[in-house]
């Protein structure tokens, strides 16, 4: 069971012993009939609840029939009340709608005939059908409690997994989109590369080398940043080799192994502070996926890439030359305009008037 008030199993244990040894007293004082037996009976019950829940219910039961019986019940059935509660808040209710109806209305009839028999004059301390009737409404308040109770409990338990299943979602989209990222950037430039070499084996064998030279260090450095990746993924206590996070400040070599490529790439950044890590880290993603596009889709000769900063926000803008055309979000743009959203910032990509194509992000930042 969840801790109640902030106390432990054992401590409410000890309370509700505490509460038997009370209520044993206050039977002894107001019963004259068996008064060593009604206050056992009853108060035993009290003291295990939470340990025993139904058995101490029936015993609580079959005793306060008893005390009634022989005229040892001085108050509305309040100990089976008591005990009641936490059977309620224990166990599930597995009664179909109909006969949870029913308790209901038996216990709002209860009510209201009290209420009646007061207005009527009884005296309700005194009068045994008064005393019956109390002892309903006590019971049917306490079982109404204890499944209220419950019930927010179970909903305050499922919000709870809720998140947790949205906060395990959301960091597996982080994940893939840092994969994406890392492995779609450097395979393209490796397949173009790659066709380079071979498109000039034959013709210019010397052009292979530099070819080669570029895939070794695009593969490597797409190893390193998968390193990274999966060192971030290792339980806290493991050791894992980090690289240095992406940035701002890796951009030129970004744009190096794309200039290698034939593409030439123009690089811009006017930023009058330090950005955040995580927003830094964000433009150099978002940058990269551009230019694989260029490199990959785009056909272009010229690309440039411009990021200006303003006051808590930051520009970026990727044009190029290429052959335009409309808008099909793959993978790509899909991770482009989710990272945007995360700073609920604006994003833009589509080709431009005078050919080529545009991505422009706007990102604001504290």
């Amino acid at each position: 069971m969840p801790e109640e008030y902030g106390l432990s199993r054992r401590q409410l244990i000890v309370a509700d012993c505490v509460v038997a040894a009370g209520y044993a007293v206050l039977v002894l004082l107001t019963s004259s009939t068996g008064p060593g037996l009604v206050a056992i009976g009853l108060a035993l019950p009290i003291a295990v609840r939470r340990i025993w829940p139904v058995p101490a219910l029936a015993v609580v039961a079959v005793m306060s029939v008893v005390a009634f019986v022989v005229d040892g019940l001085r108050d509305p059935l309040l100990a089976a009340a008591y005990v009641l509660y936490v059977v309620a808040l224990t166990r599930s209710s597995n009664r179909p709608l109909s006969s949870r109806r029913l308790i209901g209305v038996a216990g709002a009839v209860g009510f209201v005939v009290l209420f009646l028999a007061m207005v009527a004059g009884a005296p309700a301390g005194q009068s045994r059908a008064a005393l019956v009737l109390t002892g309903i409404a006590a019971l049917y308040g306490a079982w109404v409690l204890g499944q209220v109770v419950r019930d927010r409990r179970a909903a305050a338990a499922r919000a709870a997994q809720v998140l947790a299943e949205q906060a395990v979602a959301a960091e597996r989209l982080r994940i893939a989109r840092e994969l994406h990222d890392i492995v779609a950037h450097s395979m393209g430039l490796i397949a173009v590369k790659a066709g380079v070499a071979n498109h000039v084996l034959q013709v210019r064998p010397e052009e292979v080398s530099d070819a080669l030279s570029v895939i070794e260090s695009t593969s490597r450095d797409a190893l390193v940043e998968l390193r990274h990746m999966l060192g971030l993924l290792r339980p806290s206590g493991e050791p894992a080799e980090l690289a240095p996070p992406a940035g701002l400040a890796a951009l030129p070599d970004l744009v190096s192994r794309v200039e290698s490529t034939g593409v030439q790439v123009e690089l811009k950044v006017d930023v009058p502070e330090p950005l955040p890590e995580a927003v830094g880290l964000t433009l150099h993603r978002i940058v990269q996926e551009c230019l694989t596009n260029v490199t990959k889709h785009a056909r272009a000769a010229r690309c440039q890439i411009t990021i200006t900063g303003a006051a808590n926000a930051v520009q970026l803008e990727v044009s190029d030359d290429g052959a335009g055309g409309a808008v099909v979000e793959g993978h790509g743009l899909i991770g482009i305009r989710e990272r945007v959203s995360v700073y609920g910032g604006s994003y833009r990509a589509g080709p431009r008037a005078g050919g080529g194509f545009e991505v422009a992000v706007r990102l604001p930042y504290e």
